[in-house]
């Protein structure tokens, strides 16, 4: 049942806004000398930060080379979350495995964050696997799902969709129906003996709750975590910036005092435990290339109620010959690659006549009789527009890609990207990329635009800011 958020916050004790929480976390996270590895199941999760670099390989050169320059932190994107448990299992276990040997390599420690969605979704077992990967099964793991960008906020053990003031628990929203990664619990404790199929007890998970944060001093907190038993899980509330912050506080604290602790978190706890320094929207008249004539290319492929929703905006405001609608049905027939090789020669010639074009995959779900097949079409769909881009042969002034698993698949396989660079956000949860010199575009722009984030205008502001 959805509530009042100021019916929840008139109860809370009040926040201190009045510590530095963020600049303290820097200290921390300094003092540590270690390097935080944030392996993102999509690509989004980036989406709060800035210089800061994306690598799409982990092989143990790279991720020595990294911890050899000191790198504070870095992203690995796996995109696991459009893989089967096993394919997910099998990854992650080699990636834990080649960390831990770069690790010994440049003789550099590491903390862990599991970065996946805000709503949910995706496999839990991920932060399970690292753990057994690194030998480090006696870790407390820490569940904060929680990304004020996107209205995602935990309270009272309860994580909830804040739209409007108004808090929904995210149960009783369309993400909880997702046909792969669906869930019946937006109770986070209740939510984690769901996903562990029982075997974590619900009865089990620790909490901090916002009274905690907000009447407790760090050093209290500390202690409380310090206390958590070995091996547990426990789940942190927060309804702001302020709350997360200084629970990050803690968390340092508690690591620095030889406290073991893993994380799967959303990415608002990124920035929090890093000590990043907010920084505004990025300018982007400072960014785009001005220099280039042709016009600029949005793929929209998320089929999320909120991606559909903004993409009917958006398509009010294109005349028909600059809309391109991509035929799942097409795709996924024998006719595919005719089908592609047509709506890429009309792509090409559009963008060379300086039209901004807007791609997008039909919004008629086509589903399989299980998950694996889901899978398998979603992936046929992705690889449809993995081709299109693949296929270029005129650069576009920028690329903006609407959902995690096509982002993900458009900068990888699309424009074959190894290392890029977030700049920062174009709007909030928004991250922007600069592509690197082994890509087909090098530093082109490349907007990474989640499938759950924004409003209905979100998307067709963002197009308009861009041209």
């Amino acid at each position: 049942m959805s509530i009042l958020e100021a019916d929840i916050t008139n109860q809370l004790p009040k926040e201190d806004k009045t510590a530095d929480y963020r600049a303290e976390n820097f200290k921390l996270f300094s003092s540590l000398n270690q390097t935080c590895i944030v392996i993102d199941d999509d690509p989004t999760g980036n989406q709060t930060v800035y210089d800061i670099p994306l690598l799409t390989t982990w092989d143990i050169k790279t991720l020595a080379n990294e911890f050899e320059k000191k790198t504070p932190a870095f992203f690995l994107l796996t995109n696991s979350r459009s893989l089967s448990a096993s394919q997910s299992k099998e990854l992650y276990t080699h990636i834990a495995q080649n960390i831990l040997k770069a690790s010994k390599i440049a003789k550099r420690d590491f903390t862990i964050i599991s970065r996946s969605d805000s709503t949910l979704r995706g496999h839990f077992f991920e932060i399970e696997t690292l753990q057994l990967g690194i030998g480090n099964n006696k870790a407390v793991t820490m569940v904060i799902p929680v990304m004020f960008e996107g209205g995602r906020v935990t309270v009272n053990d309860t994580h909830y969709l804040k739209s409007d003031g108004i808090l929904t628990p995210v149960n009783a929203t369309p993400f909880s129906k997702d046909h792969t990664f669906g869930y019946k619990n937006a109770n986070l404790k209740k939510w984690i003996e769901e996903k562990t199929n029982g075997k974590v007890d619900a009865n089990g998970v620790y909490s901090i709750s916002i009274e905690d944060i907000r009447v407790k001093d760090v050093n209290r907190l500390a202690g409380m975590i310090s206390g958590i038993p070995s091996g547990a899980h426990c789940i942190v509330n927060a309804l702001n910036y302020n709350d997360l912050d200084k629970v990050a506080s803690a968390l340092l604290l508690a690591q620095s005092q030889g406290k073991s602790i893993v994380y799967r978190t959303s990415s608002s706890f990124v920035p929090s435990y890093i000590g990043l320094v907010p920084r505004g929207l990025l300018s982007v008249d400072k960014i785009i290339d001005n220099n280039n004539t042709n016009g600029g290319l949005t793929i929209v492929g998320s089929y999320v109620p909120k991606s559909s929703a903004q993409l009917k905006h958006a398509l009010t405001h294109y005349s028909d010959d600059t809309v391109v609608e991509v035929d799942v049905s097409k795709v996924i027939s024998n006719q595919s690659e005719s089908y592609l090789k047509e709506l890429n020669r009309l792509i090409d010639q559009k963008l060379i006549q300086g039209k901004d074009i807007i791609v997008f995959t039909s919004r008629k779900l086509v589903t399989g009789k299980d998950t694996v097949s889901n899978i398998n079409i979603a992936k046929q769909v992705s690889n449809a527009l993995v081709y299109l881009v693949h296929n270029l042969k005129s650069r576009p002034k920028y690329l903006l890609a609407k959902g995690g698993i096509t982002s993900n698949d458009l900068a990888l396989k699309g424009l074959g990207m190894k290392k890029s660079k977030v700049l920062g956000q174009i709007e909030a949860g928004i991250p922007v990329w600069e592509m690197g010199a082994e890509t087909k575009f090098p530093k082109l722009l490349y907007i990474v635009f989640p499938g759950n984030v924004g409003n209905e205008r979100t998307l067709l502001h963002i197009i308009n800011k861009l041209n």
